[in-house]
C-alpha cells in the first residue's frame, strides 16, 4: 500500500520477475546506488563507464555466455507448462528434510552437503540427486523430467532485417572488459586500476521468486579491478586486515561445517583468501553492508565451490545476508 514496489504491469496480469519501484522504493534504491558510488568509485578512485544494454552475438560468444550461461530446468511430466529450476527444487527439498525431527548427525551432514552443492552439480549429478531423494513437482506431486539446460539470455534482433543477432546483456562486466585498453590509456598506462559500471542487466530466469532478490530485469553495480599477475598485493590492505568476518570456505561447505570467524589478515596469510587485493575488496564490501544498515552478525562470505568457480577465477567469495 505504501508503494515501495509492486508487480510490474499488474493490471494486465503481470509477469514473474518484473517489478516497478514506487516513489519511496525509487528513493531507497537511489540512496543505495549513491552510497555504493561514494564508497567505491569516489573513495577508491575508480573510473566509471556506461556501456550499452544490447550486445551483438560475437561479444557474448567470446565471453562464454552463449555456450555456458545456463541453469538447469525440469518440467512436470503430466503438465509441461509447470517448469522449475532444478537446483532450487533440490535445495527446497533438502531444507524440508533438515527441518525433520530426530535427525542423526550423519543424515544432517548428508543433507547439508547436498544443500550446499545443489547449484554446483552437473546435469547428470543433479538428476541423480533428484531421483535419490524422490523430488517431485511441488504442486501436483507428479514425476519430473530430466534436467535440461536453458540459456538465461534474452535474444533480440538488431537492425531492420533482423539478421544481426543480439542479446540484452546478462551482466555489466562485458562492457568493462571491452573497454579495458581505453581505460588503461586513461590511467596513463599504469597498473593497477579499477573500472566501475552501474546499469541494467537482464536474465530470463526459469522460475523467478524471492521478490526483488531474483528478477529478470535488475540494476547491477560492478567493479573490475585490474592488477598484474603474481602476489597481487594491495597498498590499503592493512586498513581492513583486522576485520573479523564469518568465512564459509569451500572445505567447510563440503564437510557440512558452519562458517568460522577469521580476521582477513590471517585468512590471506594462510591462503584461505587468495591474495591481498581480493581480501581488501571483501573487507570493503563488508563495510559497505554495514554502512547500508545490515547488522554485522547477519553477514557472511561464502567461497565458491570448485565446480561453480568461473573458468577465469583463482578464488571467489560472495557476501551473503
Amino acid at each position: 500500500r505504501r508503494f515501495f514496489f509492486r508487480q510490474a504491469f499488474e493490471i494486465y496480469g503481470g509477469t514473474a520477475g518484473f517489478f516497478t519501484y514506487g516513489p519511496p522504493g525509487s528513493a531507497v534504491k537511489n540512496n543505495l546506488i549513491s552510497l555504493w558510488r561514494k564508497h567505491f568509485v569516489i573513495e577508491e578512485g575508480l573510473m566509471e563507464i556506461e556501456d550499452t544494454n544490447i550486445m551483438p552475438h560475437p561479444v557474448l560468444k567470446a565471453s562464454g555466455h552463449v555456450d555456458r550461461f545456463s541453469d538447469f530446468m525440469v518440467k512436470d511430466v503430466e503438465n509441461p507448462n509447470l517448469v522449475f529450476r532444478a537446483d532450487k527444487l533440490l535445495e527446497d527439498h533438502m531444507e524440508k528434510l533438515l527441518a525433520g525431527k530426530d535427525l542423526s548427525e550423519e543424515k544432517k551432514a548428508e543433507y547439508e552437503t547436498v544443500l550446499n552443492m545443489a547449484d554446483a552439480y552437473s546435469r547428470e549429478e543433479l538428476h541423480a540427486k533428484l531421483q535419490q531423494y524422490g523430488v517431485v513437482s511441488p504442486e501436483t506431486k507428479n514425476a519430473l523430467t530430466e534436467p535440461q539446460e536453458m540459456n538465461l539470455m534474452f535474444p533480440t534482433p538488431i537492425g531492420p532485417t533482423g539478421l544481426i543477432q543480439g542479446y540484452l546483456r546478462p551482466e555489466t562486466a562485458q562492457g568493462i572488459f571491452l573497454n579495458f585498453p581505453f581505460c588503461y590509456e586513461q590511467n596513463g598506462g599504469q597498473m593497477p586500476f579499477g573500472v566501475a559500471q552501474i546499469g541494467k542487466a537482464f536474465r530470463n530466469e526459469i522460475a523467478p521468486r524471492q521478490g526483488l532478490l531474483r528478477q529478470r530485469e535488475f540494476t547491477q553495480a560492478e567493479i573490475e579491478f585490474f592488477c598484474m599477475p603474481g602476489d597481487k598485493p594491495h597498498p590499503k590492505f592493512k586498513s581492513v586486515a583486522d576485520l573479523e568476518l564469518a568465512l564459509f570456505s569451500s572445505p567447510l561447505q563440503l564437510s557440512a561445517q558452519p562458517p568460522v570467524k577469521r580476521k582477513l589478515g590471517e585468512a590471506v596469510a594462510e591462503g584461505l583468501i587468495a591474495n591481498e587485493t581480493l581480501g581488501y575488496f571483501i573487507g570493503r564490501t563488508y563495510l559497505l553492508g554495514e554502512r547500508a544498515g545490515i547488522l554485522p552478525e547477519h553477514i557472511r562470505f561464502r567461497q565458491h565451490l570448485p565446480t561453480e568457480m568461473a573458468h577465469y577465477a583463482c578464488d571467489c567469495w560472495d557476501m551473503e545476508v
